[in-house]
């Protein structure tokens, strides 16, 4: 990192450890992507592998409605964040309109999020790549990755790809197929991501 972090950036990732954690033990209730009507297979690009948006989703937890996309913020901060709120109050999504996602998640309880953190392309320190939502016998990962022509394009990037499949996870090298392969970190503490800052090359 260039800089220390500001009081805001140092909130907002340690808001973002507590809200995975307050997820554990309730059900995801509603999932919404936001879609042009000529949007095919709830994707904007085809991607066998996954579903390619460039908008946010929602994420409708125990009545709470949650932001799940991309956001920036201070001089620093680039990757996956979870805010209050619904996509509309935080980006412009044209005349997209809300579609309901039939996730395999939805309605089951979560046992488990991890948040997978990668090396900032801006900086020395770390930004959360992916997160990761588990069921006893399902899953949904978002990444901040891009894909064309099923290939990723760019790994750090405002659009967001949805995967739900072993074979996507794996052909991508996302969560946990990316810990020791392709930079992915997983950390279970703000001190314990700034302590592990220190010492990126």
């Amino acid at each position: 990192m260039t800089e220390p972090w500001t009081i805001e950036e140092t909130n907002e990732y340690d808001k973002l450890f507590r809200t995975c954690l307050t997820f554990v033990g309730q059900k995801i209730e509603q999932i919404f992507f936001y879609l042009d009507e000529d949007d095919i297979d709830f994707t904007e690009q085809p991607n066998e592998y996954g579903k390619s948006l460039l908008n946010a989703i929602e994420i409708k937890i125990s009545g709470q409605t949650y932001c799940l996309g991309n956001f920036f913020f201070g001089k620093n901060y680039n990757g996956l964040n979870i805010l209050v709120g619904k996509t509309t109050d935080f980006e412009n999504v044209e005349d997209k309109k809300p579609v309901v996602y039939p996730s395999e998640i939805v309605g089951r309880q979560i046992t488990n999020t991890v948040i997978y953190w990668t090396k900032s392309n801006w900086g020395k320190y770390f930004v959360p790549q992916e997160i990761e939502f588990r069921t006893e016998s399902s899953f949904l990962i978002c990444s901040a990755i891009e894909v064309n022509n099923g290939e990723v394009n760019c790994p750090l990037t405002d659009e967001i790809l949805i995967v739900e499949n072993e074979l996507g996870l794996k052909k991508f090298r996302l969560g946990e197929y990316g810990i020791g392969k392709n930079e992915r970190y997983v950390f279970d503490s703000l001190g314990e991501l700034l302590e592990n800052e220190k010492n990126i090359s």
